[in-house]
């Protein structure tokens, strides 16, 4: 038995006693704690931890303020759960109960976010001196892992497309359980944090419903997606794609040619998404996403290109105050490459994926612009800086080739993004300036 005193800053304080038998306080468990603390209880919204151990989550989430349903298989972790709630003042310990996946385990009503520190250890032969009970809690199964066991069971469910699945899983080397596993269910997700243990490394990954698990709208012609998804009033997650489309535009309203087998699509998001990041940054940031979907690249604003320089896509972004029209975010991109006269020439995703088709490629970009757009009620939107440091991750893919800038008649250097996602410049007699216009420079270097 072990006893260890856990405190976590601004929220408290914890002694925990650990049977033998039973996970105690480890840094995965740490980690997901502080995780947790960045999040908001809502009234009404309850939580389920699955594997509770010796309870340090448990508590912390009761801390916190959260109504909290905690199982184990093991009957000395809940013992020891109970216990140490009740020895830390924490009421709730009538809650925690002997139960888990593969134990007709019942999601209860009302749960909003079920958190799981998953077992990622791998059993080896020799690991003969790991009881059955031990190896439960502490051990990775065959298959597609405890993590596939969870999301089976979710999708068993009715009523989960508003909740939140908060997992501990281990992605180097790759467990068993898998996040492109959630991902073909319809599931998007968002890692959090991540921290290294020698060789291996865990991450804090979120998971839910992409759109709530409402489907897009899929037609097949229109004049232009932008236009289409304005008749649709309802919801702050609209997803609108067309197989083909005769007017599409791009930035100051510049034709879009829309080649057949192509994703043409127009998101419509809250309109008080404007309250928390510029256009310009949602521009960036969704070409950032789509970018690293087509395995392209990108040029600032809004310009998808193989590494010739050809223009694969384009992402526009309009807003208004008005609720019904919300954030509109437009996309276009070409499966197959093309020629037009002598100076239009474009490039298609085929060059990058293959023979991947229009839906599979919506897909993947759908859930890329949920992972950081959609607003779950649980976790919080990723900060303006993680958004400015994953456009600038993306844009410095051609930019690294030796990509400039004529400003003034002068040549500068990129060196980075605003939070309004304005291309910065260095060099010349202008040391350091922030452009918004695309009109006032030209590009050098892009073939």
């Amino acid at each position: 038995m072990t006893k260890t005193k856990v405190s976590i800053e601004g929220i408290g304080e914890w002694e925990v006693i650990s049977p033998q038998t039973v996970y105690p306080p480890r840094e995965d468990s740490l980690l997901l704690c502080r995780v947790i603390s960045e999040f908001t209880p809502i009234p009404g919204v309850e939580v389920l931890e699955i594997g509770c151990g010796s309870g340090i989550v448990t508590m912390v989430l009761a801390t916190l303020g959260w109504e909290v349903t905690a199982c184990d298989l093991n009957p000395f972790a809940v013992a020891a759960t109970r216990g140490n709630m009740e020895n830390n003042g924490i009421p709730g310990s009538q809650k925690i109960i002997e139960s888990g996946i593969g134990e007709n385990l019942a999601i209860p009503e009302g749960t909003g976010l079920v958190v799981w520190n998953l077992p990622y250890l791998e059993r080896r032969d020799e690991d003969d001196e790991f009881e059955k009970i031990e190896e439960i809690a502490w051990s990775e199964i065959s298959g597609r892992g405890w993590g596939g066991e969870l999301l089976n069971l979710l999708d068993s469910q009715q009523n989960v497309n508003d909740l939140l699945a908060l997992m501990v899983m281990k992605t180097e080397p790759e467990g068993k359980s898998k996040v492109v596993d959630w991902e073909r269910r319809g599931w998007t997700s968002r890692k959090l944090a991540s921290e290294r243990f020698g060789d291996e490394k865990i991450e804090i990954v979120a998971f839910w419903k992409t759109g709530a698990g409402q489907a897009p709208t899929i037609i097949d012609t229109c004049s232009s997606t932008m236009e289409e998804v304005m008749e649709i009033s309802e919801g702050d997650w609209v997803r609108v794609m067309s197989k083909t489309q005769k007017n599409g535009r791009g930035r100051k309203n510049a034709r879009w040619i829309s080649g057949e087998g192509g994703v043409f699509a127009t998101w419509k998001l809250g309109s008080n998404l404007i309250d928390e990041f510029s256009p310009g940054i949602i521009q960036t940031t969704v070409g950032a996403v789509v970018s690293t979907v087509l395995e392209a690249e990108m040029k600032w604003p809004n310009d998808i290109l193989n590494r010739k320089g050809e223009k694969m896509g384009g992402v526009l972004v309009e807003s208004s105050n008005d609720e019904a029209s919300g954030v509109r975010i437009g996309i276009g991109v070409n499966r197959y490459g093309f020629s037009e006269g002598k100076k239009i020439r474009g490039c298609g995703w085929e060059e990058t994926l293959g023979d991947l088709d229009a839906n599979e490629v919506f897909k993947k970009i759908d859930r890329g612009i949920s992972s950081i757009f959609e607003k779950t009620g649980i976790l919080p939107l990723p900060s303006r800086e993680s958004l400015v440091i994953q456009s600038w991750t993306s844009l410095s893919k051609s930019l690294s080739r030796g990509v400039a800038v004529r400003l003034d008649n002068e040549v500068v250097r990129p060196s980075g993004l605003n939070e309004f996602g304005e291309l910065r410049v260095t060099g010349g007699s202008i040391g350091s300036s922030d452009i918004g216009d695309l009109d006032i420079i030209e590009w050098l270097g892009y073939r």
